[in-house]
């Protein structure tokens, strides 16, 4: 059996695709095995995966019409044939010790997960822009992270249909079913910050959708109220993100209304064990402003303040 299994994923990077899969070749790891996922570009960046395909016997492509990244990661980690699998999005780095490290760590430990930080950065690998350190909820995105191939298999984990925040379910269960899930301090992933990339441009209300389908699958698989606490804490914190980080105003409102929305749904207001004050700090500003745009969130920041520890 192949070790490790690197789905790559890439739609219109003829630019800068080389520079994700030269990462990948260069990695001090030898038994693994590249599956490049293309969908559906329509620059050169096919023919770029074809070049690389023909020279190395261990890089397998797969062209696939449009249909977005979640399909593109499915289909990717259907092909792959490791023990474990690791994503890569086609404009983002590798360190060359990523998958070493990676697997030994998670081979050592007899986990189903190890999680390695991350850094960002703006043209140049050179020019980081911020370093990313795991608290004890890990982030909800999937290249940072090496899984057992056998947990994917077990719970037939899907990434989402959405043009955004579609590895949020799969992420997150993967996390909550892992019998085992070890960390590394090393910062392993170079991520590369664009303003046409996916995470730049999300619609925020994919990314309730996305909670929507997590607790879904959740309540599928029969584990929601075990996972209960954990997926709440994971759905205010990533609401409070969301409008922290949106933007303008009109992006702002556009989450209140989502909060309003799905709130009764994913029990965004009946928290039983807030553990993120940190994230609660910008309400703490936004209930002295008498705005109307502040005075909105009221609402919701008045009765979240009574769950905190």
């Amino acid at each position: 059996m192949i070790r490790v299994s690197v789905v790559l994923t890439t739609y219109n990077l003829e630019n800068i695709v080389s520079e994700a899969i030269n990462s990948l070749i260069g990695q001090s790891f030898s038994d693994f095995e590249i599956i490049i996922v293309d969908d559906g570009s329509s620059d050169s960046t096919p023919e770029i995966i074809k070049k690389y395909s023909e020279k190395f016997d261990f890089i397998k492509p797969i062209l696939l019409t449009h249909q977005g990244c979640g399909n593109s990661r499915n289909e990717g980690c259907k092909a792959a044939k490791g023990k474990y699998v690791i994503f890569l999005d086609g404009d983002d780095i590798f360190d060359c010790d990523l998958l070493f490290n990676m697997y030994k760590k998670i081979e050592e430990e007899k986990a189903d997960i190890v999680i390695c930080n991350s850094r960002e950065f703006e043209g140049s690998i050179k020019n980081i822009k911020k370093t990313h350190f795991h608290t004890e909820y890990p982030i909800g995105w999937a290249w940072d992270k090496m899984i057992r191939k056998s947990l994917i298999e077990e719970y037939d984990l899907k990434f989402s249909n959405l043009s955004s925040s579609n590895d949020l379910t799969f992420v997150y269960c993967a996390l909550f079913l892992s019998k085992k899930t070890v960390k590394i301090p090393d910062c392993l992933v170079y991520r590369r910050l664009r303003e046409n990339s996916v995470s730049f441009l999300r619609d925020e209300k994919n990314a309730f959708i996305a909670l929507c389908e997590l607790k879904e699958k959740l309540c599928e698989l029969e584990r929601y109220n075990e996972f209960e606490n954990d997926f709440q804490n994971i759905a205010i914190r990533l609401v409070f993100w969301l409008y922290n980080s949106a933007k303008t105003r009109e992006r702002r409102k556009k989450v209140l209304e989502y909060i309003k929305y799905y709130e009764n749904y994913l029990e965004i207001i009946s928290i039983k064990d807030v553990q993120y004050e940190n994230c609660f700090n910008f309400y703490k500003i936004a209930l002295k402003s008498k705005s109307e745009l502040d005075f909105n969130v009221n609402y919701i920041a008045s009765r979240l303040f009574k769950y905190m520890k």
